[in-house]
Formats: C-alpha cells, structure tokens, sequence
C-alpha cells in the first residue's frame, strides 16, 4: 500500500488537479496520508479555471456528497500570484439544502501580466458532522 500512494499522488499532479480533501475530524495516518475513508458524506470535489482569451476567464466548480445532506457548500476563491504568494482576489460561494451536490461558476474579466488559479473550499453538514475539504486548480497565465 506504501509503494501505491507515490504512483496516486503523480497520476493527480499529471491530471492538472490538485485535490486535497480532508475532514474536520481526521485521523492521519504515519506517512501523514489522509485515508479516502475519512469522509462520510463528501464524496467529491473539484474546481478549474478556463482562460479565454481576451483578459477574460472561466472558474467553476463542484462538490459532491454519497446521499442528500442538510447543507453542502462550494466556496471559489479566485487568486492571482504576487511577489511568490497566491492572493485571494474575490469568493463566490454556493450553496445547497437537501441535496448531494452543488456547483457553481463566473465568467470574469482580469488583468493582464498574472498567473492565476482557483482555490476552492468543498463542505457539507449533516446531522451535525461538519465535513470540509479543499482543491486547487492548474494556474494559467493572462497576457
């Protein structure tokens, strides 16, 4: 199982997607590796950020969960990269009741001269267990 979790963590940097998903009450284990078992209700997540042309951008986004739940959230956070920091430019959240998925997108008008990328926060409440987990992005250059 050891030798397995290097060759998972290069097929999701080949993929683009760097997903990082952990809840509020997870036990890691010795190598520090969060178990996919750690959720009972957030099943998936993702976001991505689509450059087209023109100093205009798309960032969407989506967080999945096994069964409907009393709330699941999406928060996208769009950053840009200064001075070797990612900075958080503006959020958009989502939300959904009695449901296992919400999603969510804009259409934006950036600067020229940045890379940029989206950071998003994927939660759900169910029954009183808080779940929360984050994924980042692939960054794209703006001219």
């Amino acid at each position: 199982m050891k030798k397995l979790i290097p060759i998972l963590l290069c097929i999701f940097m080949l993929l683009g997607t760097q997903v990082a998903l952990g809840a509020t009450e997870t036990k890691l284990s010795g190598s520090g590796v969060v178990s996919p078992a750690a959720f009972q209700y957030i099943s998936g997540g993702q976001c991505k950020i689509v450059n087209n042309g023109n100093g205009t951008i798309n960032i969407s986004g989506s967080t999945s969960t096994y069964t409907a739940v009393q709330q699941i959230g999406l928060q996208l956070n769009l950053q840009y990269l200064s001075g070797g920091q990612w900075v958080t430019l503006n959020t958009y959240s989502y939300t959904n009741y009695s449901s296992a998925n919400v999603s969510g997108g804009k259409l934006l008008t950036v600067s020229g001269g940045y890379n940029y990328r989206v950071f998003a926060q994927h939660t759900s409440l169910n029954g009183g267990i808080s779940e929360s987990g984050q994924s980042y992005s692939e960054a794209v250059y703006i001219q």
